[in-house]
């Protein structure tokens, strides 16, 4: 709540120097900053300013008269939503877009114009333009899916830490935090990291994590684990596993444990208790639901 009165401050251009310093340090500013760049190198499209005031009032004739109002929150709401109307009316115009994401503990699929089938996992966002589709073959992809592409023109998935391009295959994309990771289970796929140009044949695996970068050959896979609802690792960072854990139960985790520690393992994603065992146990740490909360979960050592 107190970033989102930061946020909106900042955006009027109303925020303190201090306040400033306290929203950088919450990470959230770095990706407003991105979204108000990028809106300033568009062309509004024509706002009918009075139409809005008239809609808004009309809207507050309607609304109950028991419901107090907070007045110094109304100047950073306007704020607010003339951001967000903008730049929805942006996008609307400009690519019309089709987002599809899914939450935490959800897994959806979806077919793609061409009939390129694509399955995320959970915690994910896929964007693509439906409308200059014919042109290019493009999704962006934040999180993780397994894609399986119908043979055609390039096909690109993009990501923030890379590219990877294909004509017709299948293949999964993990894109979260500073985890990169690309299977290729059919066909081959051309991947585009930084500096980095390499392709992957079927059991193909190219993983960029921590600043560190491997490939390795011919793993006996065919689809990803968390098809089957399991989620696996090698020698991956503990805190990742564990963000993974919550996106897959919708839950929090809090580590009271050593976190220099690497998994490599999996769990279960339709069976809590057998899940957190399987990240336990490994390492002799033990967990409990934090003051019998159901999606609060503790994980300590002995000694706690």
């Amino acid at each position: 709540m107190k970033n989102d009165i930061l946020l909106a401050k900042w955006l009027s251009g109303e925020i303190s120097e201090e306040e400033l310093e306290t929203l950088k340090k919450s990470g959230d500013l770095a990706a407003y900053e991105k979204i108000a760049t990028y809106a300033s190198k568009l062309k509004a499209p024509p706002f009918d300013k009075d139409a809005v005031l008239q809609k808004i009032q009309q809207g507050r004739q309607h609304a109950s008269s028991g419901v107090r109002q907070i007045r110094p929150w109304k100047r950073f709401a306007r704020v607010a939503a003339v951001i967000s109307v903008v730049l929805v009316s942006y996008i609307f115009l400009l690519g019309e877009d089709t987002v599809i994401s899914t939450a935490n503990a959800e897994k959806t699929d979806l077919v793609l114009p061409d009939e390129s089938l694509v399955i995320l996992n959970a915690g994910s966002v896929l964007t693509y333009n439906r409308k200059k589709w014919d042109e290019r073959r493009e999704v962006l992809l934040e999180g993780e899916g397994f894609f399986k592409v119908v043979n055609g023109s390039t096909f690109d998935v993009k990501t923030y830490a890379g590219t990877v391009s294909v004509l017709g295959t299948e293949f999964n994309v993990k894109n979260r935090e500073d985890y990169f990771e690309v299977n290729c289970y059919k066909g081959a796929v051309r991947i585009i990291h930084r500096k980095d140009t390499l392709k992957l044949l079927p059991g193909g695996t190219f993983r960029a994590l921590g600043g560190k970068k491997a490939e390795t050959k011919n793993t006996p896979d065919t689809e990803p684990s968390w098809l089957r609802d399991e989620s696996s690792f090698k020698s991956v960072p503990y805190p990742l596993v564990l963000k993974e854990f919550e996106r897959q139960y919708n839950v929090r985790v809090h580590l009271r444990a050593e976190t220099n520690l690497d998994f490599t393992g999996s769990f279960s994603n339709k069976d809590i208790e057998t899940a957190l065992k399987s990240i336990t146990l490994p390492f002799r740490l033990k967990y409990k639901f934090t003051d019998g909360k159901k999606d609060e979960i503790t994980i300590y050592t002995d000694k706690d």
